[in-house]
């Protein structure tokens, strides 16, 4: 056997015929040679030549993991040699433990050895190709991922409209507010159940949430959506310095659906009024106020019409965001400002 690391024993046998000893003394058929890691024993003469016996005769104890080689030399001549294990550090998974290797052996036999199997990830050093020794230590590091589900819940917004419709600081709900849910799934990875790092991090809404919109009463605030015009100048009043009409009035109010068009085929938006186009054409740029001074819709565009404006039963009629906002307003007497 060829080893630099174990010492080992050889057990020759040399045969040799015993004379025939008076009195019924044993009669001895064999000469043996041990070898035990190189340390040459004295020659034993023995009547067996069963390897297990002649070990046992001779006082020699077999760990587990040791092995031998027993070789017929010549007749009745013969040779064992016993090859000793050595223990050989392993940590698996944090665990520290040792396993019994032999000279020659390699990472992958010792795993072989201790029923372990290495994962995609895991990380063995040395390389499973290392052969071990006795000052060899292995180390297999396992690679875990944790997967955590997380739900939430997010919290409804509150949006806030000023309008001139409500005293200052009053408020009315519009529409209700309901949280939404979302579910965040994390991966982890550890070492050794140790962690390291956070692989993944995935939000996933499960519901969205609705806001809620609430008016909130405010004199200053413009009920129009358009771009005031640079060129618009109020005096001291609030009223235009320059327009080419003034046209005063009933003023109602009114509302559609998201997307909705107008006569004139502009969308139905804060800003786009209803006119008798007759009297105040399509597209014609317009301010308009109350005429006590308490209500201001600012900037407008002629926009729509309807059978009340064509009969002359409503000057103007205003649209509002909300069905709500435009029963707020309900009817005033308006001064409509034809700018251009």
């Amino acid at each position: 056997m060829k080893s630099k690391w174990i010492k080992l024993v050889t057990v020759t046998l040399t045969a040799i015929l015993a004379a025939p000893v008076l009195m019924g003394a044993v009669t001895f058929h064999n000469i043996v040679r041990i070898y035990d890691n190189s340390e040459d024993y004295e020659m034993v003469l023995t009547q067996f030549d069963d390897p297990q016996a002649i070990l046992e005769e001779a006082g020699i104890a077999l760990g587990e993991s040791d092995i031998f080689e027993f070789t017929q030399t010549s007749d009745r001549t013969y040779e064992l040699e016993i090859e000793r294990a050595f223990d050989v550090s392993f940590v698996n998974g944090g665990v520290q433990q040792t396993v019994a290797m032999l000279e020659g052996q390699t990472v992958a036999q010792l795993l072989e050895k201790a029923g372990v199997t290495v994962g995609e990830e895991d990380i063995l050093t040395p390389a499973p190709e290392t052969v071990v020794t006795p000052d060899t230590k292995v180390q297999l590091q396992r690679v875990t991922y944790e997967t955590q589900t997380v739900s939430e819940v997010i919290p409804y917004e509150t949006i806030e409209q000023h309008t001139p419709l409500l005293k200052n600081g009053r408020t009315r709900q519009m529409s209700a507010g309901s949280d939404g849910s979302k579910t965040t799934t994390t991966v982890k990875k550890y070492i050794d159940g140790v962690y390291q790092e956070t692989v993944s991090e995935e939000v996933t809404v499960t519901k969205e949430p609705v806001s809620e919109v609430v008016l909130y009463g405010d004199s200053s605030a413009a009920v129009t959506t358009l771009e005031t015009p640079a060129n618009l100048k109020l005096d001291a009043n609030g009223n235009p310095v320059n327009y080419v009409k003034k046209i005063t009035g009933k003023g109602t109010a009114y509302s559609a659906r998201d997307g909705a068009k107008t006569a004139s085929g502009r969308y139905a938006i804060p800003g786009h009024v209803a006119v008798n186009p007759n009297v105040i054409p399509y597209g014609s740029k317009l301010y308009i106020k109350s005429s006590d001074g308490s209500f201001v819709y600012g900037y407008a565009v002629a926009a729509d019409t309807g059978i009340a404006l064509m009969d002359g039963r409503v000057t103007v009629d205003l649209f509002f965001d909300t069905y709500l906002e435009s029963c707020l307003f309900g009817a005033k007497t308006m001064d409509i400002y034809v700018l251009e």
